[in-house]
């Protein structure tokens, strides 16, 4: 008497269950392993923040025309008013730090963006779920050699990442590309098909955009 062969579709638990769907890659992919490299480190050049930095310098001299006018008259003359030109100190301080503490780590699978003086805040974007990558730069950002790298991804509450005033920003922008081209064809999400366990069904490529706070 012979047995009949198993049914592969079956679950452990007996006849007539059908076991969990099992996450495998989709048709026409064909999943390899990405070295992380690093593609850029750090934070951005200070030339792209040039334009606060000259509104607080400008509120300090307005403040010092001020107390110089207020000097002028004598009821006033014996008054500290020269302390008006650093009026704007105190914020031109804050936006130093401000960009000092804006980091951003790009590698072939992410990027990653911690912002924060008082209270850091981590964004990352898997660099599959980017649709389009564009380059632009206007007349401000060709005289101090900047530019703007936008990466359009799939979340619809916060669809775009804008990088700008990157070290190297041509060089970086093709290779934000073409690591988007390769991460698209190698890490696409897993389609969930019948024949597996409920534990390997969880178990799908790629991310989404994480936020941490610290």
């Amino acid at each position: 008497m012979q047995t009949p062969p198993a049914d592969p579709q079956a679950a452990p638990g007996g006849p007539g269950l059908t076991a969990p769907p099992q996450a495998q890659p989709p048709a026409g992919s064909s999943p390899q392993p990405v070295t992380d490299e690093i593609l850029f480190e750090g934070i951005a050049k200070h030339s792209s923040n040039v334009g606060t930095y000259l509104m607080w310098v400008g509120v300090c001299l307005l403040g010092g025309l001020i107390g110089y006018g207020l000097l002028q008259i004598p009821a006033l003359a014996g008054y500290p008013l020269w302390v008006l030109s650093l009026l704007g100190v105190p914020m031109l301080l804050w936006s130093y730090l401000v960009h000092i503490k804006t980091r951003y780590k790009i590698t072939r699978r992410r990027v990653e963006c911690e912002r924060g003086v008082v209270t850091t805040r981590l964004d990352t974007l898997e660099l599959w779920r980017v649709l389009d990558v564009r380059y632009e730069r206007n007349l401000i950002d060709q005289i101090f050699d900047n530019a703007k790298i936008i990466l359009i991804g799939t979340d619809q509450s916060d669809p775009s990442l804008m990088l700008y005033g990157m070290p190297d920003h041509r060089q970086l922008f093709e290779r934000i590309r073409d690591a988007v081209q390769f991460a698209r064809h190698t890490n696409r999400p897993m389609e969930l098909v019948p024949g597996g366990h409920g534990a390997d069904a969880g178990m799908l490529m790629g991310g989404g955009g994480d936020h941490m706070h610290h």
